[in-house]
């Protein structure tokens, strides 16, 4: 993600280069050293004191980040800026200034500083952002920050019922795959969790399978084959013959690779690997127990160093389609697999995760990126060399689209801090919302720390219901209904 990638990176970068002395003042970070002269300062009386809000970064260098500052609620008497506890609030009708400071692991003292500068109603406010290194400001810019609520004029849901629910223990949610009545819950450093689905409205914990020094990401259900992929094993292989039972057979490649997403088109596997190397490994699973590994394909053109890397994969009728972030969505030729072949791509915006289909006659990709402002492309496919987007789905900006699938005429969106949303493409010039559920809850143990909250993951199996992951409220299980 080009934007929150940056914005790690820098931090990086200054950690191992600031100021090598630990006793230096922080003078640039602090509230006096900040010029608020030409803000105005009179609006920020009408902002709200509380609650979670998510922020937009703009750095003086071009670059930026979205990030979250937790005034009070998430459970939590907490504050927090960009994640760390808040160590200094001034709060009055003509001010506001947040800080935050943490020791990182080659003992330079970081600190994060807001200031308020202007509003625009109770829960909105602008303002300057400044990061510190042992006193000297390596990173410059100003903020937007929107307090996260639910959306005007919308109720808990509408056109999809909340059938189950499971919170998970010490774990996060990262997917959710189900097959032979069976959920595969990958929890990151939890491991795989496995749920019977006798009884949908009350999934029961049958298994746990923790990983040694590893992290989940996805999980994809082939026969009697489950394919896990993970941020050091890259694709886990299991065997699910007693479903109930996955039994670790091996792991592919052999050696430390990430894989954060799996897609399936008839005998062949993809696993996208944004690290080491930037690459999307293809494999043979005509004998799926025994994946054979046929390339390793670098997506021609897209550069690893500037963020361009494959996070998220999706394959149909002969067609690799790669999520590259700024890179865009590729389209690629894999009629003969161990040969790709890129043969165009969409590159208007960001693209984080893409589902793809058919509606009517003609195949559509449904792409989306992940960060402020992020929204759902619908893209017509056929003429791969000429990508074109027919339509479009827009919420908020300050809310972002974490997943995507799609099933008949329907895109089913995690959609973050929004929750479910359910859009009918059947014109795909069109989309048009027709269902939803509001999951995100501000009072939820741990929120406010993260951007990306909320409904994280989406997965529609046909067996008539929408099986979804959250970072708070675990595996969520609902049905669409006709109210």
């Amino acid at each position: 993600m080009k934007r929150l990638l940056a914005f790690t990176s820098t931090l990086a970068l200054a950690t191992a280069c600031g100021n090598d002395n630990p006793s230096a003042p922080k003078a640039e970070c602090q509230v006096e050293a900040i010029d608020v002269s030409a803000c105005q300062l009179s609006s920020l009386a009408a902002v709200q004191p509380e609650g979670i809000w998510n922020l937009n970064i703009n750095l003086n260098d071009g670059s930026g980040a979205a990030a979250a500052m937790r005034l009070s609620g998430g459970g939590s008497n907490t504050q927090m800026l960009l994640g760390v506890a808040a160590t200094e609030r001034q709060s009055t009708p003509e001010s506001f200034f947040l800080a935050s400071e943490f020791q990182d692991a080659n003992g330079l003292t970081i600190r994060f500083a807001a200031a308020g500068c202007s509003s625009t109603g109770p829960g909105q406010m602008s303002g300057i952002f400044r990061r510190c290194a042992n006193g000297t400001a390596d990173l410059k810019g100003t903020f937007d920050a929107v307090r996260v609520g639910r959306r005007a004029g919308e109720e808990e849901r509408s056109g999809v019922a909340l059938v189950g629910e499971v919170k998970l223990t010490d774990a996060t949610a990262t997917n959710v795959a189900v097959a032979h009545g069976h959920a595969y819950v990958t929890a990151g450093a939890k491991g795989l969790i496995v749920f019977d689905l006798s009884d949908p409205a009350q999934p029961r914990q049958v298994r746990l399978s923790e990983p040694s020094n590893d992290f989940f990401t996805d999980a994809l259900v082939n026969g009697s084959t489950l394919y896990v992929g993970s941020r050091r094993s890259g694709v886990i292989v299991f065997d699910i013959t007693n479903p109930a039972v996955p039994v670790r057979l091996r792991s592919v490649p052999e050696s430390v690779v990430e894989v954060n997403s799996l897609a399936l088109d008839g005998a062949v596997l993809y696993a996208a690997s944004p690290a080491p190397n930037s690459e999307v490994y293809v494999y043979d699973v005509a004998t799926p127990a025994e994946p054979k590994q046929l390339t390793r394909y670098f997506v021609e053109g897209a550069e690893p160093l500037a963020g361009e890397v494959p996070l998220h994969v999706a394959a149909m009728g002969g067609r690799l389609y790669v999520s590259n972030w700024s890179f865009g969505m590729s389209v690629s030729d894999v009629t003969t697999p161990s040969r790709p072949k890129l043969l165009g791509r969409f590159a208007n915006t960001p693209s984080r995760a893409t589902a793809v289909g058919m509606v009517g006659d003609r195949p559509y990709a449904f792409d989306a990126g992940e960060d402020w402002g992020a929204h759902l492309s619908v893209l017509d496919v056929s003429a791969p060399a000429t990508v074109a987007r027919t339509g479009e789905f827009r919420m908020r900006p300050e809310v972002s689209i974490r997943a995507v699938a799609f099933a008949g005429t329907k895109v089913y969106l995690a959609y973050g801090q929004d929750g479910l949303r359910i859009v009918d493409v059947s014109v795909p010039g069109s989309p048009q919302q027709v269902g939803y559920y509001n999951t995100w809850r501000e009072t939820d143990a741990g929120h406010g720390v993260a951007f990306l909250e909320g409904l994280s993951k989406v997965h529609v199996p046909g067996d008539g219901f929408v099986y979804a992951t959250d970072s708070s409220r675990g595996l969520l299980i609902f049905r669409e209904t006709t109210e």
